[in-house]
């Protein structure tokens, strides 16, 4: 089983964003030598304690630091962006580290003023044309937009080779099928809607084409992302998932309260009206265990799936407790 990392760029206690920002480079370094296949790195926007709002930009740095492990603009909100000058600054980073470069493709809300914000014309209303802008960034990729395309004489480093390589970030089988009909690689969310999971996957496995574009796959790829929070003891580890709960549940109100820092164990005690124990269904939106359990979860997911590559994601923001957390969870896969 391999295992990737999702890095939200929690900034540590007591640290700044730049100080967030230079931990998670040392922990690139760190997960390259235990093994870790990829390093990814989300967009968000307008989260006080996160470090992440440009990605395609952090990414040359965790790329410059390390050698061999692969690293993703792990979010790219298409839904905000002009496809051109995303594939421009993707195109670079691929031209300057070539074959190490992913690029996750999503939408999402940042919400109402962020969003507005990222607008270029702010009252303009922005038709749903996510599924084209995908097609057109593809395109740029490989620089093998159709001839029907209006921006098809003009191209981003022709005398560089198709790249990086993209991904399709999934949390339903209608994109899980998207992944597959354009042959793009399927990077499956079992956290947003976790009982979705094992059907995206399916989906995907079972309508995948070979890519006609450049930039596509001839073959499935896939990873299957996960949140996991591991204590050396079932009770450390329902401990250390409290704050991380707590901040969901606050995203996840209509009014989507967005906290200004991770709460204390207290604080999101009284917001979650109490301890919460760990989930035992197949699919929980968070994994809670020691590493032997985690490990057993994440095994049985394989089992049933087939899936042979997990990203993690923890939220936590103490960078040694995360390190020692990897390094039981690979003892115990192991």
């Amino acid at each position: 089983m391999k295992l990737s990392l999702l890095d939200p760029l929690v900034v540590p206690k007591g640290q700044t964003s730049g100080g967030a920002l230079r931990t998670a480079i040392a922990m690139a370094k760190e997960v390259e030598r235990l093994g870790f296949l990829r390093y990814w790195i989300v967009e968000h926007h307008d989260v006080a304690f996160e470090a992440n709002p440009a990605p395609e930009v952090f990414a040359a740095a965790l790329a410059g630091a390390t050698s061999t492990i692969r690293i993703g603009v792990g979010g790219v909100l298409l839904n905000h962006y002009s496809p051109y000058k995303v594939a421009e600054a993707l195109r670079t980073l691929s031209a300057l580290f070539p074959g190490r470069i992913d690029v996750g493709i999503g939408r999402a809300t940042a919400g109402p003023l962020a969003d507005r914000a990222l607008k270029r014309l702010r009252d303009a209303e922005i038709p749903d044309d996510h599924a084209a802008n995908v097609e057109e960034l593809i395109g740029w990729l490989g620089n093998d937009l159709p001839e029907t395309s209006p921006f098809h004489a003009i191209g981003i480093m022709r005398d560089e080779p198709a790249g990086p390589l993209p991904w399709i970030l999934a949390v339903s089988e209608g994109s899980a099928r998207r992944a597959a009909e354009l042959g793009l690689g399927l990077a499956c969310s079992a956290f947003h809607q976790p009982e979705q999971a094992p059907h995206s996957y399916a989906a995907y496995q079972s309508a995948f084409r070979p890519s006609r574009h450049a930039a596509g796959i001839a073959a499935p790829q896939t990873f299957i992302a996960v949140r996991a929070i591991i204590g050396e003891t079932q009770e450390e580890a329902e401990r250390l998932a409290m704050p991380v709960r707590a901040v969901f549940r606050q995203r996840r109100k209509p009014e989507r309260i967005m906290l200004e820092r991770l709460p204390e164990l207290d604080e999101a005690i009284a917001i979650m009206g109490g301890m919460v124990p760990a989930d035992e269904t197949d699919w929980p939106t968070f994994i809670v265990g020691t590493p032997e359990r985690v490990a057993g979860r994440l095994r049985r997911m394989a089992a049933l799936t087939g899936a042979e590559e997990f990203m993690i994601q923890d939220f936590l923001d103490d960078p040694a407790l995360r390190l020692r957390n990897y390094e039981l969870l690979l003892r115990a896969l192991n």
